[in-house]
C-alpha cells in the first residue's frame, strides 16, 4: 500500500524501504503467535549518533549535513494517515510503538504491527564528505511520547543466524515454555518475560551447551548455565548494547530472574503436576 503511486511518501522527495522484522524474520516465533511485525524505514534522512567522535569529528559533521526537507516527522505522519484512509476505524490504531492492524479487516489475513522509522547511523568517525563509518540500525518514537528508540535489526538477525543452527529452536522452546507455564502450569504466578528478552539470554548461553541434540538435556542445561553465570556481561543479540540495564532498550534483571526460577519450578514438577505439555517439540 505504502508503494502505491498515489501514497504520499511514495510521492515525496523521499527514499524508504518495508521490510520483515521480529520473530517471523528471525524464525523465532512459536505457535499460536499472530503479530507480524513489519518496519517502514525513511532511508534518505537519518538520526544519526555522534557521541563516539572527537570535537573536531563533530563539527565536520554538522558543517556537511542540514536538516533534511523530509525526515521522520514527516514520514511517521504520513503514512498513519495514508493508512487511516486504508482501514475503517475500528481495525487499525496507534497509540504505542507500533501502527497496529487487525487481522479483522477484509484486506489482510494477519495481526499486523507497522512501525514507521528513520535510518539510524551510529558513527565510529568521521571525516569531511565520508559518510561510510557508520553502524546502520533504525530510530523511532512511540506515538504518545517523544523518546527516542534504537534498534538494530539487522545485526540481530545476522548475528541470530551465525549462531549454533540450536540457537532459534532453543528460543522457541524457551517462549514455548513460558506460555505453556502461564496458560496450563498450576500456578497463581505469571511469567512476563518478553520474547525479545528470551531470545537475547538464550543467545549468551555458550555454543557446547546449545549443541545437546536432546532436547530435554539442552533445556536443563540452558536453564543451569543461567541459572549460575554473572548476567552483567550479557548482550544483546546485537552486541551493539549490553541486555540488561536503565535505557528504554534494555531489560530489568526482575524479569529474567522470574522467567528462570518459574521454568525451573515447572522443570522440577513437570511430572508430579502431570501437565503433559509438549514444549519440547
Amino acid at each position: 500500500m505504502l508503494q502505491e503511486e498515489r501514497s504520499p511518501v511514495q510521492q515525496a522527495d523521499c527514499s524508504f524501504v518495508v521490510r520483515r522484522q521480529g520473530s517471523y524474520k528471525n524464525t523465532t516465533h512459536t505457535y499460536g503467535s499472530s503479530d507480524v511485525d513489519v518496519i517502514a524505514k525513511v532511508t534518505s534522512s537519518w538520526h544519526a549518533d555522534l557521541s563516539d567522535l572527537c570535537t573536531s569529528e563533530r563539527e565536520d559533521y554538522h558543517q556537511h549535513h542540514s536538516p533534511p526537507d523530509y525526515g521522520y516527522d514527516d514520514f511517521a505522519p504520513d503514512i498513519w494517515r495514508w493508512l487511516k484512509n486504508k482501514f475503517e476505524t475500528d481495525f487499525i490504531s496507534w497509540n504505542g510503538k507500533a501502527i497496529e492492524i487487525s487481522s479483522k479487516s477484509s484486506r489482510i489475513g494477519v495481526d499486523v504491527d507497522l512501525v514507521p522509522c528513520v535510518e539510524h547511523r551510529k558513527y565510529d568517525s568521521y571525516q569531511e564528505r565520508q559518510d561510510d563509518s557508520y553502524t546502520s540500525g533504525m530510530a523511532f518514537e512511540p506515538r504518545l511520547n517523544q523518546e527516542v528508540i534504537v534498534n538494530y535489526p539487522a545485526i540481530h538477525y545476522e548475528n541470530g543466524c551465525n549462531k549454533h543452527g540450536n540457537f532459534k529452536e532453543t528460543v522457541r522452546i524457551f517462549k514455548n515454555a513460558r506460555d505453556y507455564y502461564n496458560q496450563h502450569f498450576d500456578t497463581l504466578w505469571t511469567i512476563s518475560a518478553h520474547s525479545y528478552g528470551i531470545e537475547c539470554l538464550i543467545y549468551n548461553v555458550p555454543k557446547d551447551i546449545l549443541k545437546r541434540s536432546n532436547r530435554a538435556d539442552r533445556f536443563d542445561e540452558v536453564l543451569t548455565f543461567l541459572e549460575s553465570e554473572p548476567w552483567s556481561t550479557f548482550d544483546q543479540v546485537s552486541k551493539m548494547e549490553t541486555l540488561f540495564g536503565g535505557s528504554n532498550t534494555q531489560w530489568n534483571t526482575d524479569e529474567a530472574e522470574e522467567l528462570i526460577t518459574r521454568l525451573r519450578e515447572m522443570w522440577i514438577n513437570w511430572y508430579d503436576s502431570k501437565t503433559n505439555a509438549q514444549l519440547l517439540n
